[in-house]
């Protein structure tokens, strides 16, 4: 009958339980060699995590650590992404920063207040994506000290970008069974005087 579910048996464990792992022989998913769009995540595959800008940084870094993540993006009732934060914006200097600026307590920090905005966003274009390798992806990362890099395609009859994909060190590293360092740059002027001091 369509719609009717029902539950499974449980079963009691024995006193000793394997864990199923792959042999040692089993390679990683992908290599530096790969094409680089393997190893991106495609937001027409998965669904995006997004947050409301007046979300607190508090509440962004629980879905963060709920859904696995490190990077949400920042959108407003119609789903135009106006900014992204990351783990690294709610857990560095950034709040710091802004409660010296403003007064306030920690808790009453807002995603928008953080958060890094559009303008300030470089990204990917899928064209350059399309032609490129893992490795040359993690020497983007690299260069830029940077864990993420959005991916924007055009729409060719409306001609506006959309971010169609996201690379990140995490994913890659899992992908590849070789953890990928990328030592973060500092991207403003407030972030460089810490970084000296």
């Amino acid at each position: 009958m369509a719609g009717y579910y029902h539950p499974l048996s449980h079963h009691q464990l024995s006193q000793q339980v394997l864990i199923q792992t792959p042999p040692e022989h089993h390679g990683a998913v992908i290599t530096q060699e790969t094409p680089a769009i393997r190893g991106m995540t495609d937001l027409s595959q998965t669904r995006p995590l997004m947050i409301d800008p007046f979300t607190t940084i508090t509440q962004a870094n629980d879905r963060m650590i709920i859904y696995a993540v490190r990077l949400l993006f920042v959108a407003e009732s119609s789903q135009q992404m106006i900014g992204i934060i990351t783990a690294s914006d709610i857990l560095g200097e950034r709040p710091v920063q802004y409660m010296n600026q403003v007064n306030c307590l920690y808790d009453e920090i807002q995603v928008r207040d953080i958060m890094t905005p559009v303008a300030e966003i470089k990204v990917l274009r899928l064209d350059d994506v399309e032609r490129a390798r893992i490795g040359d992806i993690i020497a983007t990362l690299k260069s830029s000290g940077q864990q993420h890099a959005l991916v924007v395609e055009t729409h060719d009859e409306t001609k506006q970008d959309y971010v169609c994909g996201i690379f990140s060190t995490s994913h890659i590293s899992r992908l590849m069974n070789v953890r990928v360092e990328i030592e973060e740059v500092a991207t403003n002027f407030a972030a460089i005087q810490n970084a000296l001091s």
